[in-house]
């Protein structure tokens, strides 16, 4: 990877980001810093009132840094392809947590490909289960929006992603998480 900060700001200069699932638009305010005033972020989210709070903050970054460099599109992350995103223009995509409640999955890696330009990668922070997630929890509201319930596993992201044309995906690090608390009714 990158042996300091140094080379990590050289290597984001001038470059385009794109966030899937950008909320309120933290990760894109980063990589803006990032990319400098050459560079270009998009964030995308499908909640309007997460957009509205990145967008409120447009104007003081602007003018904290001495550049504006980024960009809110309301959509949804499988449906890139309505949102007006030029296919090849993003150097890196990034998203933090979000892939996992796409009901979707196979849209969403498909629409990153597609955006990618030659040698861009993908970069995301997710979930992923060591199975196949039974139907009775696939189906769970609450496991849901714990972000548990979309979970994908491991190898059926690694398929998903060689079928968008994705030629090496790599697990980069990963942590175990388990879930032992018992079910209360209340």
């Amino acid at each position: 990877m990158f042996s300091s900060p140094t080379d990590l700001l050289r290597f984001c200069l001038g470059c385009a980001i794109l966030d899937l699932g950008c909320g309120a638009g933290r990760d894109v305010y980063i990589a803006s810093q990032l990319v400098g005033a050459k560079g270009r972020v998009v964030g995308v989210d499908m909640t309007q009132e997460q957009l509205n709070v990145a967008e409120a903050y447009k104007d003081w970054h602007a003018e904290k840094f001495g550049f504006a460099n980024v960009e809110f599109k309301l959509g949804y992350i499988e449906k890139l392809d309505e949102l007006g995103l030029e296919a090849g223009s993003f150097d890196i995509i990034v998203s933090n947590c979000v892939i996992n409640l796409s009901p979707d999955k196979e849209a969403v890696l498909r629409e990153a490909y597609r955006l990618l330009k030659p040698g861009g990668e993908l970069y995301f922070s997710d979930v992923y289960s060591d199975r196949r997630m039974p139907k009775h929890l696939r189906e769970d509201p609450v496991l849901w929006g714990e972000c548990v319930s979309g979970a994908l596993y491991w190898n059926d992201f690694h398929n998903l992603a060689k079928q968008a044309g994705f030629l090496d995906p790599r697990l980069m690090k990963d942590n175990v998480l388990t879930i032992n608390n018992k079910k209360t009714r209340s």
